[in-house]
């Protein structure tokens, strides 16, 4: 938990030197917004952990690529990402499920430790209690990884499709995260195991392995015996067959123009649009979206999905519209994204019955110009607010009916 603040406030420090080296190169304004509190105040939520590292590491990456030549820039890019970045938003997003129900835990991300890349501290009796009370929280436990992941590939889609980020500080880290997204996904296609033996001391044990063996077998057999670890020998047939959808499901993630460095289709003069589609896993099956930004000169920016979830044989449907930072008067900005679902009841493997739900998720910003000489132009207060319904939303902590207020600043600046 204290990794993310270090990341945080490393990311404001360089905010100086990276907004002189904007002013310097002539680039277009960039913004990089922060969350420091958000609902559940519980250490940091999953929302508030993808919004932070991906700012900080935008900032990081600017400073490398402005620096250095581009070869030597992606490969430094490159060698922190995978050493370090990547596990460490994997990991705590993991973390942050287990804090939203109290449960202390502790994540290793460091690569000078031990073993790095899992989180421990939690007791066989308290995760096969949770399995046991809230079936939904435990399989997300196991996907929620996964999950970071992806919404972490689909901010930084946005980001490139608005113009609002260079792909040269966002390519390495996209094409590394939708590559170990996939990779993990896909093991199974390769007989590959994550999971050695089970430490005798059950407090450092990863709390749960293999996130996809685990997540399966727990969604088929909810009452078997509990055991920790999951290998792939260790599933059965239907259990197999899918895994088999989920692996190949998978490579949708690949299905978008940013993999080959396209960050969108100009419509006209002032129009642009790009697509893509997604996939990953959830607490009750998986799901598949189709994305869309549309963006208008500077000013609007518009965000679009459909998205399909599927439990064990019914799918469910659902969509989002949204727009982004959008001036409504003076030094106002406002973004506001509409989701709406249809998913089984108690968000079930097996039900075929579905339940429909939504959510409204606004943010508000007001822009302090400041007096920087040059560096930063502007500091924003943001203010945001969620209210939703019963149901999965990714990224979101509560999947009960929930009502939350998030607080957070947004560093501006533009070049020269």
């Amino acid at each position: 938990m204290k990794r993310l603040a270090v990341l945080l406030l490393a990311g404001l420090a360089a905010a100086p030197l990276a907004a002189q080296q904007v002013a310097m190169t002539g680039e277009g304004r960039r913004e990089y917004p922060f969350i420091l509190r958000d609902d559940p105040a519980r250490l940091f939520t999953m929302r508030q952990i993808d919004q932070d590292y991906l700012s900080g590491y935008r900032l990081f990456a600017g400073l490398v690529s402005r620096n250095t030549k581009p070869v030597i820039g992606s490969i430094i890019q490159g060698l922190f990402d995978y050493g370090f970045f990547k596990t460490l938003t994997h990991e705590e997003a993991h973390r942050a499920i287990l804090v939203g129900e109290d449960i202390g835990t502790v994540s290793h991300v460091f690569p000078f430790e031990k073993r790095t890349g899992y989180v421990d501290g939690v007791t066989d009796a308290t995760l096969e209690n949770l399995r046991d009370t809230k079936l939904p929280t435990f399989i997300r436990l196991h996907t929620a990884g996964l999950e970071s992941d992806y919404m972490l590939a689909a901010r930084e889609e946005a980001l490139m499709s608005f113009g609002d980020e260079s792909p040269r500080n966002l390519i390495v880290e996209y094409l590394l995260r939708k590559v170990s997204l996939v990779r993990y996904l896909t093991e199974g296609l390769f007989h590959h195991d994550t999971d050695g033996p089970e430490e005798a001391n059950e407090l450092e044990r990863d709390i749960v392995g293999n996130d996809v063996y685990g997540a399966i077998r727990h969604l088929f057999r909810p009452t078997m015996p509990y055991m920790r670890y999951t290998r792939l020998a260790d599933l059965t047939d239907p259990e197999r067959s899918y895994l088999r959808r989920v692996e190949w499901r998978a490579f949708l993630n690949f299905v978008n123009p940013n993999v080959i460095g396209m960050t969108g289709f100009r419509l006209s003069g002032d129009l642009r649009v790009n697509v893509g589609l997604g996939h990953c896993l959830g607490p009750f099956g998986d799901f598949v979206d189709e994305k869309l930004w549309l963006a208008y000169r500077r000013a609007v920016k518009v965000t679009a999905y459909l998205r399909e979830f599927e439990n064990l044989d019914r799918w469910f449907l659902g969509a989002g519209l949204g727009i982004a930072d959008y001036p409504v008067i003076g030094r106002v900005l406002v973004s506001a994204m509409v989701h709406y679902w249809n998913q089984p009841v108690d968000l079930s493997f097996t039900e075929r019955s579905g339940r429909a739900g939504g959510a409204i998720d606004l943010t508000g910003r007001y822009r302090f110009p400041l007096r920087s000489g040059g560096r930063v132009d502007d500091l924003s207060l943001d203010l945001g607010l969620i209210w939703k319904t019963a149901g999965f939303l990714p990224e979101e902590l509560a999947m009960g009916r929930h009502f939350g207020l998030r607080c957070g600043l947004t560093l501006g600046f533009r070049g020269r």
